[in-house]
């Protein structure tokens, strides 16, 4: 099938769905045929299987029957895929955009989880980024990756030593069994705002491919 008649973003972590207006709008002028939606949820004071469950419960409150998908950035994607993983969700799930998630779990968060005041401001979810437990194959979902990159040797962020987007590194943010993967020079938190990933989440919810 094309594109999916829902379509939900879904923001990252210590953001909120404000971040997600400009991705919304280009979204819906790139696939008029498509509702497009923004999910909000408490980033910072629930785990990853609660704030799938609250994801679950909205798709739920859009519909049970019609297919949906999804554009994720940073904990936002790894939170689709818990969606997916828990077989729970009624609707059918199709397709999903990634916007620099740690599928491989992400070095900053293991680097930081240590420190107190980090655990307390990110909040319980900072572990499950750390080390996702999630199977590498998806139910349902059709996965592509945009992954920020410098194509040099120490990224935005020298100390993690790799090239990284600022935040995750490019090895963490590839899935093996995606459909689709691209590199762009975008900085993590501009993601959400890069008219060049809004175009290729538009192709690729549209056709499966970039």
């Amino acid at each position: 099938m094309g594109v999916a008649p829902h379509i939900i973003l879904v923001h990252g972590l210590s953001r909120s769905k404000i971040d997600m207006l400009l991705m919304e709008r280009r979204l819906r002028s790139r696939l008029p045929n498509a509702h497009v939606y923004r999910f909000g949820y408490r980033s910072r004071k629930l785990s990853l299987t609660a704030a799938a469950a609250e994801l679950c419960d909205f798709v739920h409150d859009i519909t049970t029957s019609q297919p949906v998908s999804f554009v994720g950035h940073s904990l936002g994607g790894i939170i689709v895929r818990a969606l997916d993983a828990s077989g729970t969700c009624k609707a059918p799930l199709h397709r999903l955009v990634t916007l620099g998630s740690p599928h491989g779990g992400a070095k900053m968060a293991k680097l930081t989880e240590r420190f107190k005041v980090v655990r307390a401001i990110c909040g319980p979810v900072l572990q499950d980024l750390g080390a996702p437990a999630l199977l590498e194959a998806p139910r349902q979902l059709e996965i592509a990756c945009l992954v920020g990159a410098t194509q040099t040797r120490f990224g935005f962020f020298p100390l993690l030593g790799e090239d990284n987007d600022g935040l995750v590194c490019v090895r963490e943010a590839h899935l093996a069994s995606s459909r689709a993967a691209r590199e762009l020079f975008v900085f993590h938190a501009l993601f959400p705002f890069s008219a060049r990933a809004a175009d290729l989440s538009a192709r690729f919810l549209e056709h499966g491919t970039l």
